[in-house]
């Protein structure tokens, strides 16, 4: 390397260091490098900021004498025979400079950097310099640091993913040609029912005719207030079918969040049953009840005919919002068709296949259980309520009905993983394809899942909601092995891109962090009738000659690998994972201050060595003694879905402040142990707030519940869910101390001693093991 002649003028010393610390801060973000004289007994300090120049770094480089203490990571000499091969510095990374030749060599730390890197980073150093010496007075931290052929490589060539999977069709145009080829083929399965793709069809027609004579049209919104069963994905269809976009509300929710979800889509129909006792109180122009749509005589059955296009919208679901109320996503035929489309064609799932639907209606990949199989000719096996929330009846319906795809997040496939291996079955499971997504995917499940599904494909996908479902795909093949914790995003699907930039929305190197930005035909029109946030989220981007186009910025912290793999390693903002579905911590918090006596709230996630999420909530209040623990806990049980509620509530009288005067999340999400107030040790059965009954049933109840909850004792009055409990837990639990146990067993009797009452009055007598 030479040094840029616009440069020559200025110190050598303080142009080199500044080159240096600029590349630094860019692979580091660090604020300030310093960088140690080898040939003086002096260090070299740059601040760096987002808008300095070259001419502004250099006018301000600091020199200090170099401490005693050791010595830093990076270093500079003006004597260029120093930098031969065989030079040993304890440095990372020296610049070795020969001025009487202009002529430069970067020594790198043979441990710490392997060949590829070196090449890199040194490709880097030199297209920094010359872009230093070109544009002196921009800032530096907007400079191209990539090569060409890097650029081009990172940005063009991995993102050519461009592929003809359908033709210019909706997703129930995709059902109507299934249900013409195959209409004896069965469509669904729910309880001891069996629809076929005929039946299903002309059900979904009676009822989308009925929605086309009440006005809905493209991009009109319906309201879908149904349990899961094969009446939800006729409703679903029917909606599509009349050419709107349907709303789901999940039964389970909040009728308050319900009601906001319903008036912030503007759904001019809401569809419900009679199964169901109440439905949301909103107000909507129509509501139908499907029981009696289909009892009507000689309704009409055959396809309807509107104007629906593959840029309609299809439905709206709702996220986490972080400025307290739910975040409506409006998402069209054409990018969820295109995905679920490649998945199918991808993996190789078409008619005689089978899914099991597990997904809350209200979280998106229920959108591939029930339209992804149903699209590709195959079956979805639909659990009833009360036995879709344990494990038990998970695996019996694997086995009953053969199926061959599971997608679930990754807490309900090792809620699934635990029982299987906890019961000892050594049926080998018809399982053969395994797609999970939206959380972390511990490395060890693929390993874990073959020992009961021989052959099994396992894919792990990555993207957003914002981005119909899924962006990326990492399959997992058994010869493989993974060092780190958890699997990779992967790479990005069949007519996505994927992009990760810095803060400047800069493209970093490869093995750099950033954050990760998803673009191509997956992404949503946006936020329904919220153009700030929307704008906020949604971007226009272009980087050098490659063209403008729309990305979403994902929140997520990114790096790439040499061949274009995505590693997530973590969350930019406060926006964590529970159970697969994603919490804005803001919602919640706003929640949390709304109640009465609460001055301020803070909730932070925590994650447990076993790799599992919580929540922890810190409150302060407007007054000594209030508010009281139980009435928070109340106010949020009514308002928010049990995967956002805290696992612990603590009022406080102050919360701890980080050196900008900013609430200190990371002390609060890393407790130490001098604040996590004491265990209480465990009464005896027939003791002092023990049972008085049997006290195998109370052994058992308390050694599953200290298991799950990660706690060291417990007293038979203690509250499951105030101790770290949530439903997953819960189930975990029950697997633990009788399979006979539901899920509503729990949430009745949420004490060990009531819920031993209840085992003994139901089932008597513990057994000597449990079942």
């Amino acid at each position: 390397m030479e040094l840029p002649a616009s440069l020559e003028e200025a110190p050598h010393e303080s142009v080199l260091a500044v080159a240096l610390a600029a590349l630094v801060h860019r692979y580091t973000a660090l604020d300030r490098v310093s960088i140690d004289r080898l040939d003086g007994p002096y260090r070299i300090s740059v601040g760096m900021t987002d808008d300095s120049s070259t001419v502004d770094l250099i006018e301000s480089v600091d020199t200090s004498p170099l401490p005693d203490r050791a010595h830093g990571a990076f270093a500079l000499s003006l004597a260029g025979d120093s930098g031969g091969a065989g030079t040993e510095t304890p440095y990372e990374l020296v610049l070795y400079a020969d001025m009487a030749s202009s002529g430069m060599t970067l020594s790198f730390d043979a441990v710490r950097f392997e060949d590829a890197s070196v090449d890199r980073i040194t490709g880097h150093f030199k297209v920094l310099l010359d872009q230093m010496s070109e544009a002196p007075d921009a800032p530096v931290s907007r400079l191209t640091i990539l090569t060409a052929a890097e650029a081009d490589t990172m940005l063009r060539a991995w993102n050519e993913t461009e592929t003809r999977l359908t033709d210019d069709i909706c997703l129930h145009q995709a059902f109507e040609a299934q249900a013409a080829k195959n209409p004896d083929a069965l469509a669904a399965v729910s309880g001891e029912d069996s629809w076929s793709f005929d039946k299903v069809n002309r059900r979904a027609n009676e009822l989308a005719h009925r929605l086309i004579g009440l006005g809905v049209g493209p991009d009109i919104r319906v309201g879908i207030h149904l349990e899961k069963a094969a009446g939800l994905l006729i409703a679903v269809l029917a909606v599509l079918k009349a050419g709107g976009a349907y709303v789901p509300l999940d039964p389970r929710y909040p009728r308050d969040r319900l009601a906001r979800m319903l008036l912030g889509t503007n759904c001019q129909v809401l569809i419900s049953g009679r199964a169901l006792e109440q439905t949301p109180p909103a107000q909507v122009p129509h509501h139908l009840v499907v029981d009696e749509v289909w009892s009507r005589p000689d309704p009409p059955s055959e396809n309807p005919v509107t104007e629906v296009r593959p840029d309609s919208l299809c439905y709206v679901i709702h996220t986490s919002g972080s400025t307290g109320s739910p975040k409506p996503i409006a998402l069209c035929h054409r990018g969820v068709l295109n995905n679920i489309a490649d998945l199918n064609a991808r993996y190789g799932v078409g008619p005689g296949d089978s899914v099991l639907a597990l997904s809350s209606p209200s979280f998106d990949m229920s959108v591939y259980e029930f339209l992804g199989l149903t699209i590709a000719g195959g079956t979805v096996v639909i659990p009833d309520q009360e036995s879709g929330y344990h494990p038990d009846s998970w695996l019996d319906l694997v086995v009953r009905h053969d199926v061959t795809v599971w997608n679930s997040a990754p807490p309900l496939m090792e809620l699934f993983l635990d029982f299987v291996e906890i019961t000892g079955d050594a049926r080998p499971l018809p399982l053969k394809l395994s797609l999970t997504g939206g959380d972390w995917v511990p490395a060890t499940m693929p390993a874990r899942f073959r020992k009961v599904a021989p052959g099994l494909r396992f894919v792990a996908l990555g993207g957003a909601t914002e981005a119909s479902i899924h962006s990326t795909a990492f399959e997992s093949e058994e010869s493989m092995e993974w060092s780190g914790g958890h699997l990779p995003y992967g790479w990005p699907l069949a007519n996505q891109r994927t992009f990760v930039l810095d803060d400047r929305m800069m493209p970093v190197p490869i093995d750099v962090a950033g954050e990760l930005y998803l673009g191509g035909v997956g992404l949503a029109r946006g936020y329904l009738d919220r153009p700030r946030e929307t704008g906020e989220r949604f971007v226009q981007w272009s980087y050098g000659e490659h063209p403008a186009q729309r990305l979403y910025r994902t929140g997520d912290i990114a790096r790439l690998s040499p061949d274009g793999l995505i590693e997530i390693l973590g969350r930019k903002d406060f926006q964590v994972k529970i159970n697969g579905m994603r919490v804005e911590l803001g919602e919640i918090e706003s929640t949390i201050a709304a109640h009465p006596g609460v001055r301020r709230a803070v909730v932070v996630s925590r994650v447990a060595p076993n790799g599992h999420t919580s929540l922890a909530a810190y409150v302060t209040a407007e007054r000594a003694g209030t508010p009281d623990y139980a009435s928070i806990f109340d106010s949020l049980h009514a308002r928010l879905p049990k995967h956002m509620i805290p696992s612990s509530i603590e009022i406080v009288d102050s919360l701890p402040l980080n050196g900008n005067g900013k609430v200190d999340r990371l002390a609060l999400s890393s407790p130490t142990e001098e604040g996590i107030p004491a265990p209480r040790e465990a009464a005896e059965p027939g003791g002092p707030g023990g049972p008085a009954n049997d006290g195998k049933w109370y052994r058992l109840v308390i050694d599953a519940w200290l298991d799950v909850l990660g706690v060291d004792h417990l007293e038979g009055h203690d509250n499951f869910f105030e101790h770290g409990g949530d439903s997953m837990k819960a189930i975990r639990g029950m697997v633990r101390i009788d399979r006979r146990l539901r899920l509503s067993d729990i949430y009745e009797h949420p004490t060990a001693s009531a819920l031993v009452g209840h085992l003994t009055a139901v089932y008597g007598e513990c057994p000597s093991s449990s079942s």
